[in-house]
């Protein structure tokens, strides 16, 4: 198949991983992809892939002029490279791929991705687009799918599930090289609890604080490691959290780090404590990956993604005592820690690796091209 990706973020995010890591996954099962998208961190991690990409459109833009502009480059671009398929991975603007290609490319399947937490807008000129544009939605969870299903009136056979995932063999269970735990001044017989997220409101430290508080009288000394950078909030800020439920001796941030894998080797369990957003969860499926069993809040798509008691737990938003309850349960128990581990690891190798979450995209790909071909 000849595919046409679309991504309008110049920023790196789940959604921008979900779609390059999804062309290059295509392009290793034997399909011709380009990449429409504009210049920043995801062309860039695409062009080290190996991706071919376009990277003249200004597709953020709300300039009718700019546009118009982008709507005759897609036009040029479609009719040289006559694509099977067109894939919109973008919110705003997403209907100029899919209007082009329905004027000037008709053969080409138009599909639109959804592998952000926002909501479809539920106007008529979105529900149009998408009834009559768009041949097909791609959400990257059952939640999403039926939130497209409300706003937008759409049949289950319009939509499908694609769910995204993780560097299999980037994050396992033998990443560690040993030395992290030396370095944040972690013994053997602590219990590490890891959090990996951005210091933004969404991602709820606060309340991975005041779990790590409850714990303070457990014979194993609980600790929390914050892995991330920051952005709506600073470390000045979690130190306080820390000093204020007296635990700061057991909080640890060290930041932005490129040796991930190694961390995640090398903690206990990983906690999810966000209040919202989670469309992907990058952060489950490397805790996972990496042999660890997941305590996580009810948001996006982490409840399709751990099996309960068996791969971790999921409690309430701002639970923190339930999930400080889960926390102990599994300190205390390190069997139970080390068999949900492995079930985690199992659960990755079998549903969310790059190499089936290209094949499962490519499946959808293949049947609504081949039920065009056939109408």
């Amino acid at each position: 198949m000849r595919i046409i990706q679309v991504l309008n973020s110049p920023n790196w995010s789940a959604a921008s991983a979900y779609c390059v890591n999804v062309s290059a996954e295509l392009i290793k099962l034997g399909h011709d992809v380009l990449l429409m998208t504009e210049p920043g961190n995801p062309m860039k991690q695409a062009l080290r892939l190996g991706i071919p990409c376009d990277g003249k459109l200004n597709l953020n833009s709300e300039n009718l002029f700019e546009q118009i502009k982008c709507m005759k480059h897609f036009k040029q671009v479609f009719k040289h490279y006559q694509p099977d398929v067109v894939s919109a991975h973008m919110n705003k603007g997403s209907w100029m791929p899919a209007f082009v290609a329905k004027k000037s490319c008709q053969k080409a399947v138009v599909v639109r991705v959804r592998a952000d937490i926002r909501a479809p807008n539920k106007h008529l000129g979105n529900i149009y687009i998408n009834h009559y544009w768009n041949d097909h939605i791609v959400c990257s969870s059952e939640l999403h799918k039926e939130v497209c299903h409300k706003n937008l009136w759409l049949s289950n056979d319009r939509m499908s599930v694609v769910y995204g995932c993780v560097d299999a063999d980037k994050f396992n269970p033998e990443a560690s090289d040993g030395c992290f735990r030396k370095e944040i001044g972690a013994t053997d017989d602590d219990f590490l609890v890891c959090l990996l997220g951005r210091l933004s409101p969404v991602k709820g430290h606060e309340y991975a604080v005041k779990a790590i508080a409850t714990l303070k009288d457990l014979p194993k000394k609980v600790k929390l490691l914050c892995v991330g950078y920051e952005c709506e909030r600073n470390l000045a800020w979690l130190k306080g959290e820390a000093e204020r439920k007296g635990v700061s001796d057991r909080v640890i941030f060290v930041g932005r780090r490129e040796d991930l894998p190694s961390i995640l080797a090398s903690v206990d369990v990983g906690i999810i404590t966000s209040i919202g957003s989670e469309a992907n969860s990058r952060a489950t499926l490397e805790y996972m990956a990496s042999g660890k069993p997941v305590i996580s809040t009810r948001v996006g798509v982490i409840p399709e993604l751990i099996v309960e008691g068996e791969t971790g737990f999921i409690t309430e938003i701002r639970d923190t005592d339930t999930m400080a309850d889960r926390i102990k349960y599994l300190a205390l128990n390190p069997d139970v820690c080390k068999r949900m581990g492995i079930a985690s690891r199992k659960r990755i190798e079998e549903n969310f690796t790059f190499e089936k979450f290209g094949i499962q995209m490519e499946k959808v790909y293949k049947k609504l091209v081949e039920k065009r071909s056939a109408s």
